[in-house]
């Protein structure tokens, strides 16, 4: 969180009011001026950044405190000197949403507050019990059944109008009538997504994307049902459509100023179940192109510059000007958002930027950027992307890659032709998402293990057909509750382990050959699990594989040889 309290200037702090959504930033700010320090600062870097109150301005909430009635502070009422204690401060204030970390108002369907509501909601809590000692098929009969019950009850009381006439026309009859009807409508919803979760517990995927859709008919609002949807087209392979609904379901959130992410974590597991069933669904954003840096790679310099994709302005204002958002630019020109600004004040470093920003911005539009190195396409990638290192050496400029977004990044032609030279005393990847690692040879030198997975149990990525080299330390470490899958990767030469498990990860590797370490083949230690399939383990300084304190390990068809 900002904390930050300026006596008389204003002040941000976090707010628990439910309307604003939890762990809202608010912007508190005298007599509505937003021109304070602090609001200055804020927007300046959301501006750079495109976040804050611009992004948020629609479902922006701003209240005003200090006035008679609950205007008064802290039991003490507006009309005072505007003195200079605390208390006088909070008088006038404007109270602004900023920005939200967490959900606002949900729009799942509630059941009605009545005897029949009531009746339902028993059943649920039967149905939810069922499902807890894992009678699937049960809760889906209570749920059925529930939709019986809900049948029948429309129809009684449709009948009851009938039999009472056009006796009572009002507004007010209309009004509980549209009342009634909707909470049937939200009950009928409930039902159906909940009973469509059963039979995807049970693998009736068709049976489940139909309630789903049932759900979604009756409350076209709620995103509960795309979540089943997506689920069960998972469970069918159709991965396309289980991305597109969970893409639709993120939509509905945002939509509404909800900003968990449900949908982008259920994307992740769907991504990877995906392509390793040979499809790039969840991969399906932009390609990006890295060049090679050439001879230079091993000074750690990115790719030459190339004057027909780079186009960077060493004089940012000249280039600002080609951009139509120079000085000169008074808005009636076709300059854009930008054209209307005033850049009078700015330096040429800030025009640069400017300029810059407005090329990313254009780039965005296109479905192929090229880039000068790895960090800088990383940097730019978006959940989806795919990046593709052209053919030679690549480096990072001594910088660790952090890959915590859902990307695939693999290699042009075959290991011998693209391999990332990497120099640097921190690792080449540190990766804590589900991403894809493809066909990629790295060669570490340095004093720390060329790739670093952690992460929480749900933190699967995959690495595939890839080779590892380290002459300072360990070639791979798996440390958190990650659960990487490796397949067909080979770790050459390390320094010390050639895969090192800790803490409380796991994985599958298969396929994994290990030789020439100076250590361990692999190393098992603390709480760690890993499963071996189909393994080589060979021609190390060291024992082929270790495994202490509470660590487990499964080897199947594994080879483990001329280890010393």
């Amino acid at each position: 969180p900002i904390i930050e309290r300026r006596r008389s200037r204003g002040r941000a702090f976090r707010c628990s009011d439910h309307s604003l959504g939890r762990g809202s930033l608010l912007l508190v700010t005298e007599g509505g001026a937003m021109e304070d320090l602090l609001g200055e600062k804020l927007r300046a870097r959301w501006d750079k950044y495109g976040q804050g109150p611009a992004v948020e301005a629609s479902g922006g909430d701003t209240r005003i405190v200090g006035e008679a009635g609950d205007r008064s502070t802290n039991g003490r009422s507006n009309g005072d000197d505007a003195g200079g204690s605390d208390d006088d401060e909070k008088e006038n204030l404007v109270y602004r949403e900023l920005w939200s970390s967490g959900k606002k108002e949900d729009a799942k369907p509630t059941l009605p507050s009545t005897s029949f509501g009531a009746a339902i909601a028993d059943l649920k809590e039967r149905a939810k019990e069922a499902l807890s000692d894992g009678d699937v098929a049960a809760a889906e009969s209570l749920y059925t059944e529930g939709l019986a019950i809900l049948a029948k009850h429309r129809e009684s009381r449709k009948h009851s109008r009938d039999e009472l006439g056009n006796g009572s026309t009002g507004e007010s009859s209309h009004e509980n009538e549209s009342e009634e009807e909707e909470g049937h409508r939200n009950t009928a919803a409930i039902l159906y997504s909940n009973r469509s979760y059963c039979r995807a517990q049970a693998q009736r995927w068709l049976e489940s994307i139909a309630d789903a859709y049932a759900a979604i008919e009756l409350r076209p609002d709620w995103a509960k049902p795309y979540y089943r949807i997506a689920q069960a087209k998972a469970g069918l392979g159709d991965y396309r459509n289980a991305v597109a609904a969970c893409r639709q379901g993120q939509r509905l959130l945002e939509d509404r100023g909800d900003r968990s992410r449900e949908f982008v974590a259920l994307m992740d597991e769907i991504s990877n179940e995906a392509f390793l069933s040979g499809s790039l669904a969840g991969f399906d954003g932009r390609l990006l192109l890295v060049r090679s840096a050439g001879e230079e790679a091993w000074l750690g310099r990115e790719a030459p510059a190339n004057p027909l994709i780079d186009d960077v302005a060493e004089d940012g204002a000249a280039h600002l000007s080609q951009l139509g958002l120079g000085r000169e630019c008074d808005g009636d020109g076709d300059g854009g958002a930008g054209g209307d600004e005033d850049h009078a004040g700015l330096d040429d470093g800030t025009l640069a930027a400017l300029a810059a920003r407005r090329k990313s911005e254009a780039l965005a539009k296109t479905s192929m950027q090229s880039f000068r190195s790895l960090k800088e396409a990383v940097g730019e990638a978006k959940d989806g992307d795919r990046i593709l290192l052209l053919r030679g050496i690549h480096n990072t400029g001594g910088a660790t890659i952090f890959v915590d977004k859902r990307v695939l990044i693999r290699s042009e032609g075959t290991l011998e032709e693209t391999t990332i030279d990497h120099r640097g005393n921190s690792p080449i990847f540190r990766i804590t998402r589900n991403a894809v690692l493809q066909n990629v040879d790295i060669d570490m030198t340095g004093f720390r293990e060329s790739l670093y997975v952690s992460g929480g149990p749900k933190v699967c990525p995959v690495i595939e057909h890839c080779r590892f080299r380290c002459s300072g330390d360990d070639a791979i470490n798996v440390a958190g509750q990650a659960k990487p899958i490796f397949r067909k990767c080979h770790v050459v030469h390390s320094k010390k382990v050639g895969l090192r498990l800790y803490d409380r990860a796991g994985g599958e590797y298969i396929g994994l050959r290990i030789s020439s370490c100076e250590q361990q083949a692999v190393k098992v230690m603390e709480g760690a699990q890993g499963a071996f399939y189909g393994c080589v383990f060979e021609e190390n300084e060291e024992e082929g594989v270790v495994v202490m304190d509470s660590g487990e390990a499964s080897l199947r068809d594994c080879c483990i040889r001329g280890n010393q």
